[in-house]
């Protein structure tokens, strides 16, 4: 039966707008029930940000007389907002300042809410627009039914046009019909209908550029109110006014971020001020400092998908860039920059973390649901963009890449810029994730120096996806444990290896209240036994030698790598240097049942986690850092140095593992000089003249300190259960150079010397005594290494031992002598 009706959904389907469903969404998403009856919400904020103290009762009770919504209440709540704002105003700067803005926001909410409604359903809106034109094509189409009997107008048939003054008549369907024919009922029904569909689209067209203006014109209202709302550490995403959270605020503050990024330069206020709504989520303004997010709530969530569903990978990648892009900006705006890339990264970590109510990036039944701008960057998500645009980089030899290859590596390069700026950790599965993209693109990359490193594009973004990895410890340690992913990572050539380096920091570091001997310590010590024994057996991989080819062309800087493998060998020295086997003697050994396993007295510790590494791997470990980059090989020295020098303080205050320590820290110094004599290079002699002056340089200023700190209440000056803590090296005074710089030596006798000395200013350090002499150490005072010669600090420290303890030297030498193997 032939119809001359359309619903609303025809309309808005014939216009390519939606008036009825925008305008019935932003009631749902202003909610002015809700609104209306919001004096308790304005004294609730009011004294969050202070004490509101009896206003706020009074716009509390001013808010109990809200009755129901209606056309007459918006009114009603207007007056209320009004009321509750001036009940407020006068108390206290920060209150009176929360409670305008929030009556501002809630005023503003209703207002629009009732244009918008007015737009569709007042007086001369589209809704009566279509109710009276679906009228009149109903009229109209009983007019046609009534209509006398015509002859009908044969199908196909050639009828010849009609012609009048005003030119020809339409054809069969038209208005009017030929005179003398008659159309079909169903053509008849189509003309009606579409006549009057038309005079609604026109309408529906009006109303929803009406509405979007004012939905538009609000949201940039309420974002410039949340600002200043966060000025004032209000926090939104936590207000019991719902504004700032809708979906639909999120996807209109998408769109002016897009926006904003598109500008030439963007503004910085703009983009900080578009992302309040994910700061509000991200943090709380009342909260400490690297406090983690609170679990997403659905409203939450569907914000956070909103606004990052209106971004795509282009977005992403200029927004990493745009943090590197300082030219022109104070240091201030240049901050306020970076902040507002930080939140959108932190964004993502915070929405692809299921523990914390995200998506889960590693279940296949939930890769769709990842932000369509992050899929094109990862691997193993089920999205091959990556992948596909960095492979001809592994074809180099065969073709050159092109430039689409360079735009690839360039997008892909500022993603990872942008996620190094997060600082709310990725959750496990996206720790993974990223971590894997990053080895995986960096394997791919490293092969477009094969051809000669001719203008490549360094690939800086898998380092800096690692960095990002590293906010997550346990997943760090996880990773580092994964033998295919640990010997992927360390074995690539970086062109930038810091984000290796702090991955390995992160995963083989023990945190912060975690007791050594729980399981939850155990990764990070397994970690960094399989990182040491690794760097140990390949020491040319950590030097970025592992393919010839690429290590002679490519602009390698494998520094941060070194340094972190140096770190991790003194953060561990008590257990690098003990004793060792052969090959296979080396391994990690965890005690069952929280018992003690291996070591059961290292250095007076007992060691639930341990691990052996054998003598080819600390030789190993020691030629590396002994021809790591100058200032990495400094720095390790000098790190080691203060734990020789703590280790044999400790030793001398608790006498009775002195033999045993003494020793080790004398095995430590003889794999130096092991190394030392290994270097075939004809500077050798200077070398290590200069070690030995930085050295005894060194112990003095730690003996310093470590006696210093003996001086004050203290609870005991450790090395810690491992090694070297970074605690004990930020404690100690900075010892400068003018000692270095001023020390002469006349030559290098036995390469014991320098340990013996360490020894030496540890005892004065620690005051030990001899009770048959009725002496201690600080009875033999020891020349500072400032402009003397080795004579006078090898005689002061020759009478200390023999006087002092006579005992404990030899113990020294020994352990020199097991780690240097000198025959000598």
């Amino acid at each position: 039966m032939p119809t001359v009706h359309f619903t609303r959904a025809d309309v808005e389907h014939e216009a390519g707008r939606k008036p009825w469903t925008d305008s019935r969404e932003f009631t749902d998403e202003v909610d002015p029930e809700s609104i209306a009856d919001s004096g308790v919400i304005y004294s609730r904020a009011a004294a969050e940000a202070g004490d509101a103290g009896g206003k706020a009762r009074r716009a509390t009770d001013t808010a109990a007389e809200a009755g129901s919504v209606d056309a007459t209440t918006l009114v009603d709540a207007d007056r209320r907002v009004e009321e509750t704002s001036r009940a407020l105003g006068d108390d206290g700067d920060d209150a009176a300042t929360v409670a305008h803005y929030l009556a501002l926001a809630a005023k503003d909410a209703l207002h629009t809410a009732h244009d918008v409604d007015e737009a569709v359903h007042g007086k001369g809106g589209l809704e009566e627009v279509y109710q009276r034109e679906l009228e009149a094509a109903g009229r109209d189409w009983a007019d046609w039914q009534a209509r006398p009997a015509q002859t009908p107008v044969p199908e196909l048939a050639l009828v010849p046009p009609a012609r009048t003054p005003g030119g020809l008549l339409p054809p069969p369907g038209g208005n009017p019909p030929w005179p003398g024919f008659s159309e079909s009922p169903e053509v008849a029904a189509g003309r009606i209908r579409a006549r009057h569909l038309a005079v609604v689209k026109a309408a529906a067209v009006t109303a929803a550029e009406t509405v979007d203006d004012d939905i538009t014109a609000y949201h940039r209202r309420l974002t410039d109110y949340g600002s200043e709302l966060a000025e004032h550490h209000y926090d939104i995403a936590d207000s019991p006014l719902h504004l700032w959270t809708t979906e639909g605020m999120a996807r209109h503050l998408a769109d002016q971020f897009t926006g904003e990024l598109d500008r030439r330069p963007p503004d910085p206020d703009r983009l900080l001020a578009l992302t309040e709504g994910l700061s509000a989520i991200l943090t709380d303004p009342y909260a400490a400092p690297g406090t983690p997010p609170d679990p997403l709530t659905e409203t939450t969530r569907a914000y956070l998908e909103a606004f990052l569903g209106g971004l795509d990978a282009a977005d992403l990648a200029a927004l990493g860039a745009l943090t590197e892009r300082t030219e022109g900006l104070d240091p201030g705006q240049a901050g306020i920059q970076f902040a507002a890339a930080q939140r959108v990264a932190n964004s993502v970590m915070l929405l692809l973390d299921p523990d914390l109510g995200g998506v889960d990036p590693a279940d296949p039944q939930q890769s769709d649901d990842i932000p369509a701008a992050v899929r094109p960057f990862l691997i193993g998500t089920g999205d091959t963009t990556l992948a596909e645009g960095l492979t001809p980089a592994v074809l180099t030899q065969i073709k050159a890449p092109d430039g689409a290859y360079r735009d690839a590596l360039t997008a892909f390069n500022g993603f990872g810029t942008l996620m190094a700026t997060a600082d709310t950790p990725p959750g496990d599965a996206f720790a993974r994730v990223l971590a894997n993209t990053a080895v995986t693109a960096q394997s791919m990359t490293q092969y477009q120096y094969m051809d000669g490193g001719y203008e490549d594009l360094a690939n800086s973004g898998s380092g800096d996806l690692l960095s990002a990895v590293a906010l997550n410890t346990e997943a760090s340690a996880g990773l580092l444990t994964d033998d295919n992913f640990r010997e992927s990572v360390l074995s690539l050539h970086w062109e930038d290896s810091s984000g290796a380096a702090a991955l390995i920091g992160s995963g083989t570091t023990i945190p912060e209240g975690v007791d050594e001997h729980s399981d939850a310590a155990r990764p990070y010590v397994e970690a960094a036994y399989d990182v040491l024994a690794y760097a140990g057996d390949h020491t040319g991989d950590i030097q970025g030698k592992h393919n010839g080819t690429i290590a002679q062309y490519a602009p390698l800087d494998h520094s941060s790598l070194e340094r972190a493998v140096g770190d991790t060998m003194v953060r561990y020295m008590n257990l690098v240097s003990q004793l060792s086997g052969e090959a296979g003697s080396s391994g990690f050994h965890s005690a069952a049942d929280g018992g003690d396993t291996l070591f059961s007295n290292l250095l007076g510790e007992n060691y639930t986690h341990a691990f052996e590494l054998n003598r080819d791997q600390q030789q190993g470990l020691f030629r590396l850092m002994h021809h790591a980059d100058d200032e990495v090989r400094t720095g390790f020295e000098r790190d080691l140095t203060a734990w020789k020098t703590a280790t044999a303080y400790q030793a001398f205050l608790d006498d009775k593992h002195a033999p045993s320590a003494l020793q080790a820290v004398g095995r430590v110094a003889g794999f130096e000089d092991h190394a030392a004599r290994e270097n075939d290079s004809g500077g050798l002699p200077m070398k290590q003249r200069i070690t030995a002056m930085n050295t005894i340089s060194t112990a003095a200023w730690v003996g310093a300190g470590l006696a210093g700190l003996g001086a004050v209440p203290y609870a005991g000056v450790s090395v810690g259960a491992y090694g070297l803590i970074e605690g004990l090296r930020y404690t100690l005074p900075d010892p400068g150079d003018n000692g270095v710089r001023a020390a002469q030596w006349d030559s290098i006798e036995r390469g014991d010397e320098p340990i013996r000395t360490i020894v030496a200013y540890a005892a004065q350090a620690a005051d030990y005594e001899n009770p048959t002499r009725g002496e201690s150490a600080r009875d033999y005072p020891l020349p500072k290494p400032n402009g003397i010669n080795e004579t006078d600090i090898a005689n002061g420290v020759a009478d200390l031992e023999g006087n002092i303890y006579p005992g404990y030297w030899g113990q020294v030498v020994k352990g020199f002598d097991q780690g240097s193997l000198r025959t000598d």
